[in-house]
């Protein structure tokens, strides 16, 4: 872990969506983040598709706590991007894998996700390619919220 490791004890909710989402997805993405960032409630992703990466965007500029889960090993320190969400403790970066890793790909992305769905109260996913690596994670025991599923 690296940031306010105290975020990691907070009710979590996941945000997942598929590397391809339809265009209705979309407004209900973006609106999800702002009733997310209204509510202050943690929200955790792996940040890593465009619609994720625009769902964090939004996030940041709320004072929510963030949970940013890494497919590699935790960084050494902050990058820069994100050094004043930490100082401000509001972001915690966390890694399932060794420090060694450096690289994300896709059995490690999938794995990250495994971990988030593992991890989190409640799991929203923006949308499921069908046939897609999320598609297996979407048929798990906990809680969801499934925003569009093609």
């Amino acid at each position: 872990m690296l940031g306010n490791e105290s975020l990691w004890e907070l009710p979590k909710t996941a945000f997942l969506c598929s590397d391809k989402f339809s265009a209705g997805s979309v407004l209900k993405s973006y609106d999800w983040a702002n009733e997310m960032k209204r509510q202050e409630k943690c929200v955790m992703s792996g940040f890593q598709s465009k619609l994720e990466k625009d769902v964090l965007d939004i996030l940041l500029g709320g004072s929510q706590p963030i949970i940013y889960v890494l497919a590699r090993g935790i960084y050494k320190k902050v990058p820069e991007k994100y050094k004043d969400y930490v100082e401000s403790e509001r972001l915690l970066f966390v890694s399932p894998f060794t420090e060694n890793i450096k690289r994300t790909n896709r059995d490690l992305a999938f794995q990250r996700n495994q971990f988030i769905v593992d991890n989190a109260e409640e799991v929203v996913f923006a949308y499921v390619s069908k046939g897609g690596m999320l598609a297996r994670l979407a048929v798990r025991d906990n809680k969801k919220i499934i925003l569009d599923m093609k």
